[in-house]
């Protein structure tokens, strides 16, 4: 969801600097502000007991974040952490619900950017439980050409830790899966790039 910046300002939107690596919120905290990314990207992960990350999804320039938690008045499950250096303009929450009584249109976007979103869950749900590694990387990979479906090859502009923590796997069968990928030609790597 983007809202313009100007209509940020005017409710009382501030645009702050954050560094690489640095948290905007974590899981178990009260929500308290609206957030949309100016600059840089954003990731949302949540952590099992064995410490290992599963990314919820990754925001960038002109995406907003963490609503559902702020509206529902509930602890955020994951926590949001810069991948870059990025500028996030934040709103106090009743200054959000203000804007959203005071703009109809923006809250239909609401509507209808939760609703992309639950697809997405949907989607992630499906990669999960498939079955095989190999199974898990090509349903990621379809949903990722969702957009241009008959687009080839696309690049996956994602490290293979980002693919694992993505797909629920571990680094090194996400390495050796597309190794053998690459061996039935179900995936191309140049230059340590990966393409579908």
């Amino acid at each position: 969801m983007n809202i313009d910046y100007n209509i940020l300002l005017a409710y009382g939107g501030v645009a702050k600097k954050y560094k690489k690596g640095q948290f905007i919120f974590q899981e178990d905290c009260v929500p308290g502000f609206f957030y949309q990314v100016l600059e840089g990207e954003v990731r949302m992960f949540s952590t099992n007991s064995e410490g290992k990350e599963v990314i919820q999804g990754t925001f960038k320039k002109n995406q907003s974040f963490g609503e559902p938690p702020l509206l529902l008045d509930k602890l955020y499950p994951s926590s949001a952490v810069t991948n870059t250096p990025c500028v996030i303009i934040r709103l106090r929450k009743e200054s959000f619900l203000n804007l959203l009584n005071d703009y109809p249109e923006i809250s239909k976007s609401v509507i209808y950017c939760f609703a992309n979103r639950l697809y997405q869950k949907a989607i992630a749900t499906q990669i999960r439980i498939q079955q095989t590694p190999t199974e898990k990387l090509v349903h990621f990979f379809e949903f990722l050409k969702e957009p241009e479906p008959k687009q080839k090859p696309l690049m996956i502009p994602l490290t293979r830790q980002q693919i694992a923590d993505y797909v629920g796997l571990r680094i090194e069968t996400v390495i050796r899966t597309l190794a053998a990928m690459h061996k039935k030609g179900l995936v191309q790597i140049v230059d340590h790039k990966l393409y579908y």
